[in-house]
């Protein structure tokens, strides 16, 4: 029971997350032809070859690759997959009509684009920081990479590419532009979703003037800077977005040969 409880509102969230990218797949990208990798934009490019529907083709590479996914995978992280190659062809196949009830204006079709690259990179997001792997296409990465020790990254790079040159080739080439503004915004909204908006700094310091670094910040900005090394003396110092500019142009003058890198904090535990 206790299991239950834990994980319901990961699976509502996952349920959620399939149904509007389903939705989002019948109302904005199909319409448009948009095919911007995955089984989805697989669909649309085999659906130009066979005389099927998109959502057949979905649900025949669903089945297709949650066979694989489940002769090939840890039985342990193959659970979510099931539910994802159950409800999400069936919520494409609920609403595959929905463009007789909800009727758009297709014509500007970059505005098209960015809504539903949008809407893409939440349910991605939504997917992905509840603890969710990829189904449909998504599942083939994780079975190269574990039998031929291929990066997940460039195995769906190479498989959206092909997906993206024949939807090109097949829509023309306009798609293909189309296709990664769509890819680009998607991913963008779906990093922002699984991190959050970044509004902290941190910054690891090397300087041979450590003491009077920490003295200065402590006093000016009441920022308490964290000594990581005091052989080889290395501060970390986490700053406001507000403040870094200020901070970093206070860390030159106080020594000109000073060494730092800042990158973007999104999470403090304290």
């Amino acid at each position: 029971m206790d299991i239950i409880k834990k994980n319901l509102p990961r699976y509502l969230m996952l349920t959620f997350a399939n149904l509007i990218s389903a939705i989002n797949f019948n109302l904005l990208v199909k319409p448009i032809n948009l095919v911007s990798g995955g089984s989805p934009g697989l669909s649309l490019v085999i659906s130009k070859i066979v005389n099927l529907s998109t959502s057949q083709i979905i649900v025949i590479i669903y089945i297709i690759t949650f066979i694989l996914g489940f002769i090939f995978l840890d039985k342990k992280s193959i659970i979510g997959i099931i539910y994802a190659s159950i409800i999400y062809p069936l919520f494409v196949n609920l609403t595959e009509n929905i463009t007789s009830v909800v009727m758009l204006n297709y014509r500007d079709i970059f505005l098209i684009v960015i809504i539903a690259s949008i809407v893409s990179g939440i349910s991605n997001g939504i997917i992905y920081k509840n603890g969710f792997a990829s189904s449909g296409l998504g599942i083939i990465s994780p079975i190269i990479n574990k039998y031929f020790k291929v990066s997940i990254s460039s195995t769906n790079f190479v498989i959206n590419t092909m997906i993206l040159l024949m939807g090109g080739y097949f829509f023309g080439f306009n798609i293909i532009l189309y296709a990664l503004c769509y890819l680009y915004i998607s991913n963008y909204i779906c990093n922002m979703i699984i991190l959050g908006v970044s509004q902290n700094k941190v910054i690891l310091i090397r300087s041979k003037k450590c003491d009077d670094i920490i003295k200065y910040l402590k006093n000016k900005y009441n920022i308490n800077a964290i000594v990581l090394d005091n052989d080889d003396p290395t501060l970390m110092v986490l700053s406001s977005n507000r403040y870094y500019s200020f901070i970093r142009n206070d860390l030159i003058n106080i020594d000109k040969e000073i060494f730092f890198t800042t990158d973007n904090c999104y999470e403090v535990m304290e």
